[in-house]
């Protein structure tokens, strides 16, 4: 069941976004040894791999080690790894001298950002995408319901590392009707944005924000911002272990399940 369960799982690299970027982190090395040798020279300085592109190639991996400790998930893994790896190639045709190459490749390089943007998760999951101007006055109709919800925008890189993190959380925890996991999307709402002081500007360190609401008043949020607005834990990780100790979702979920079975008793 569990390599069933890993290839399912590893299924989707097939997905345009995770292929192709594959592909492009691995093309400068491909072009050079792939190249015919007649044509090598109107292309490539040395058709062979040289030292320069051994040391280029040393200190990519060195960032790659380092980096890769602050990844979510293995696909933020994978995307960290071909993020690092195409400025590399960019660097090994800048070294090349082969200009038109390296405009060619910048230029795949802003199709794929443009065109194949890091797929959604797919399946049954617990989260309700809620797509109105009146999140605040929903959460506060009904104090019985505990809202954990996720304020994100589609555009942002944190916010697409983060998606499977948040779906697994909802489910492991999201299958009460009196707790609700909620993903907002707060470009699409910019005043809704301003009432729960979510920066939406292209530098935002705020975007992922979780927040928890019982009772129907806010009880904590990650990242946390001061009272004008500014982050206060940014490197701060927003792995699922971490938002589980952070925000005692298991204590929560056992605590809203046991009020549902009480309530059903009363109804019997």
């Amino acid at each position: 069941m569990s390599t069933l369960t890993s290839f399912s799982q590893l299924r989707i690299l097939l997905h345009p976004h995770y292929s192709v970027n594959i592909f492009l982190s691995v093309f400068y090395l491909l072009l050079k040894q792939l190249t015919p040798k007649s044509l090598s020279p109107y292309i490539f300085v040395n058709n062979e791999v040289t030292t320069q592109d051994t040391q280029v190639l040393l200190l990519l991996a060195t960032i790659i080690t380092i980096r890769g400790r602050k990844t979510l998930t293995w696909l933020h893994y994978i995307d960290t790894v071909c993020k690092y790896s195409k400025m590399a190639n960019c660097l090994l045709f800048y070294r090349e001298q082969a200009y038109v190459s390296l405009i060619l490749y910048a230029l795949l390089c802003l199709l794929h950002f443009l065109f194949f943007a890091t797929p959604e998760p797919t399946g049954k999951t617990n989260i309700l995408y809620y797509r109105a101007n009146n999140l605040d006055n929903e959460i506060r109709a009904d104090s019985r319901i505990t809202w954990f919800v996720c304020f994100y925008a589609p555009w942002s890189p944190p916010c697409q590392n983060f998606a499977s993190v948040f779906v697994d959380l909802s489910t492991r925890f999201g299958d009460l009707k009196n707790f609700k996991f909620v993903k907002f999307d707060v470009s699409r709402y910019q005043a809704e944005a301003e009432k729960f002081k979510i920066d939406t500007s292209t530098f935002s360190k705020q975007l992922p924000t979780v927040v928890l609401f019982q009772d129907g008043k806010e009880v904590k949020r990650r990242p946390q911002i001061d009272v004008k607005g500014r982050v206060l834990d940014a490197q701060r990780l927003l792995t699922a272990d971490y938002l589980i100790n952070e925000f005692g979702l298991a204590e929560i979920y056992t605590r809203e399940a046991d009020k549902l079975k009480a309530n059903n008793k009363k109804e019997q």
